[in-house]
Parts: structure tokens; C-alpha cells; sequence
């Protein structure tokens, strides 16, 4: 527990861990509003507020300040803020998670911050969590909740989850056309199904696993800098990996390993 806020992650029970990758519970009473930059992840989040809500910043000018939202894969910098006063439970989907769970095509996801007024009756998480006493029990009515839903949801074709490990142990590293052959199928159609899937193409799940390798490299202090980031991760070259740490986490790779060691993310407001 910090002076002015707290967190507290915990891990699904173990029936649900192929799709959850974890829960935090987060409190903050601050006096100053609190800027986060939040940065592509092979995460889809879903977020229960029972306090002020945050206001979202998308690459392109959206913004959203929802009571609670789901965000599916997304491939550019989010901006959140919090006026200081946040509570919230967070839940970390795996796309085969994601797409057991939410029940939709995962393309009306992606990249898109989801309102959980939208999201059916997940709306009526929100006043079941605030009832809770303590997280644990937080964390154990999600267990309910989710694996309840996962129960009578579906399951990624085994093509595509073989495709994301395929991925995974390359960290997005190999060609397009070497996981289509693998699979037995086109490059479109390749796409066309971890598109109506996962919500987004392999290539997209590439960039982003090459990304999270890159920057976990930065903070393990990589010898030989940048460059040998770039190589190591699978980048051309380090302009390569300047142009994509820019595109996806909208900052230059030292800047957004800066961000990364600070608080959680945590941006000095302007």
C-alpha cells in the first residue's frame, strides 16, 4: 500500500487460466489528476469502475470517459487520466479468453474502447464488485462470473490458437506466408479468420509481440543499446525499431522506456 493509492493483482483459479491472465484491483485517492499512457499489449482488458470514471485519449482524437469499458486489441498509445479519486477491478483476457467471454465478432472490438453499458448484462458488474469486502472477494466472483460465461461461450478454431502460439514462441518473429503454409491455408484467408477471431490480422499480433520483446529487452538493460534491441527483437534495423516504438507507443524508444520505469506509467501532468 502506497500513501496515495493501491494495487493488489492476483491470478484466475486455475480452470480459467488459459484465458485470464490475471486480475488488479486499484485504488487511488490523489489530490492531482493522474495521467497514464498505456501502449499495445496482447491483452484485451476489461475495466469495472466503482468510483470516477477515467477519461480515454485515442491516437486520432477519440475520447471517452465510460463507467467501464472493454478495449480489444489495439495498436496505438491510449491516453488515461484520473481525476485521483479511481476505483476499479481489471481483468486480463487472452484473445482465446476475449473471444470465449464478450460472445461478439472480436472486429467490432478492435481498437476500440467499448463502453460496458454496451456489453449486455456485464453492466451489472459494477454494483456487485462495489458491494465487495475485501478484493479476494472481488477476485472470487470474477471466478464466477467468468467461468460461468466461458462455459456456454466458444473456442478459437485450432487453426488460429495454433497460429498465436506459433507467434508467441517466435515473438512475432517469421513470415506470414510460413504460418499460412503451416496451417494449410492462403495469406487472405490467414487473415480473414484471426480477423473475425481475434479481431485483428497476424501481422498485427506480430508487431505488437515483437514490441512487448523489445521493450521487456530495454528494461532488462540489453547489452549494446538500441541496436542490439532492434536485431534481437527482429527489427530491420534500429530505425525500424524508432519508427514502430513511435507508431505503437507514441514516443522514441528511450523516452517510452523512461515511461515504462516510472510509477506505473505515470505522466507528469502537462
Amino acid at each position: 500500500m502506497q500513501a496515495d493509492w493501491e494495487l493488489v493483482r492476483a491470478r484466475p483459479r486455475p480452470d480459467l487460466a488459459g484465458a485470464v491472465l490475471g486480475y488488479t484491483g486499484y485504488r487511488e485517492h490523489r489530490a492531482m489528476p493522474i495521467i497514464r499512457r498505456e501502449v499495445p499489449v496482447l491483452v484485451v482488458p476489461l475495466i469495472v469502475n466503482f468510483a470516477a470514471p477515467f477519461a480515454l485519449s485515442v491516437a486520432g482524437g477519440e475520447s471517452t470517459s465510460p463507467q467501464g469499458f472493454a478495449a480489444g486489441i489495439i495498436d496505438h498509445p491510449v491516453l488515461v487520466t484520473s481525476g485521483g479519486l479511481a476505483a476499479c477491478v481489471q481483468i486480463d483476457f487472452t484473445p482465446a479468453g476475449a473471444y470465449g467471454f464478450f460472445q461478439l465478432d472480436q472486429r467490432e472490438m478492435a481498437g476500440r474502447i467499448v463502453d460496458l453499458d454496451d456489453l449486455g448484462d456485464l453492466r451489472g458488474l459494477s454494483p456487485r464488485l462495489r458491494d465487495c469486502r475485501s478484493w479476494a472477494e472481488c477476485f472470487a466472483l470474477l471466478d464466477v462470473v467468468i467461468g460461468r460465461r466461458l462455459a456456454r461461450g466458444r473456442s478459437l478454431s485450432p487453426e488460429v490458437a495454433g497460429g498465436l502460439a506459433w507467434l508467441a514462441a517466435g515473438r512475432g518473429r517469421g513470415r506470414m506466408r510460413q504460418l499460412a503454409a503451416a496451417l494449410g491455408w492462403s495469406e487472405r484467408h490467414l487473415t480473414r479468420r484471426f480477423a473475425s477471431e481475434t479481431g485483428v490480422a497476424p501481422k498485427t499480433i506480430a508487431r505488437i509481440l515483437r514490441f512487448e520483446h523489445a521493450r521487456a529487452l530495454a528494461a532488462g538493460g540489453q547489452a549494446g543499446g538500441w541496436a542490439e534491441i532492434a536485431l534481437a527483437a527482429g527489427y530491420a534495423d534500429q530505425a525500424h525499431l524508432t519508427r514502430e516504438f513511435t507508431a505503437l507507443g507514441g514516443l522514441p524508444p528511450a523516452a517510452l522506456a523512461r515511461n515504462d520505469a516510472g510509477d506505473h506509467g505515470i505522466l507528469e501532468p502537462a
